[in-house]
């Protein structure tokens, strides 16, 4: 939690001090993030479907947060007081939404769920594997950036 915060508080000063440079510092992030979760989940089709399965109910619980609130000012004050609570409950209820993301497919139609599955296994070190890391990892060696801190 403490290396978030300072990622957070690095990346609010090169918003404040050079909003030119935020974009890219906040892609690094974005990057270094999602390094750590494909590391810790294997790298590999598994690793693939849990990062987009969660970044997708991540997205959808924020959005969700965004609709039901009743202003802007209420938006963010509901974020900061509910923030510790229920985004953090809701990140866990994510997390263990993303790791069970084969049983959606499966789930939609068994026969065909199945299929897909068995394809995926195939296609994505074919076609996908490569890529993916190639766009995750081509920035690793250059070190830390300004929103240094380990994951």
């Amino acid at each position: 939690m403490k290396n978030r915060g300072r990622e957070a508080k690095a990346l609010g000063t090169v918003l404040a001090n050079e909003p030119k440079l935020f974009p890219a510092a906040l892609l690094r992030l974005i990057r270094r993030s999602l390094r750590t979760i494909w590391d810790a989940r294997g790298g590999g089709l598994y690793a693939c479907g849990f990062v987009i399965t969660f970044v997708f109910l991540e997205i959808r619980m924020f959005v969700l947060d965004i609709f039901q609130a009743e202003s802007v000012g209420d938006f963010f004050t509901s974020q900061v007081s509910e923030m510790l609570f229920k985004y953090l409950g809701q990140s866990i209820e994510n997390t263990i939404s993303a790791f069970m993301w084969p049983v959606y497919i499966i789930e939609i139609n068994p026969a065909w769920g199945l299929g897909i599955l068995a394809g995926l296994y195939f296609l994505f070190p074919m076609f996908v594997k490569a890529p993916l890391e190639r766009w995750l990892f081509d920035d690793a060696a250059e070190g830390p950036a300004e929103t240094s801190g380990s994951d």
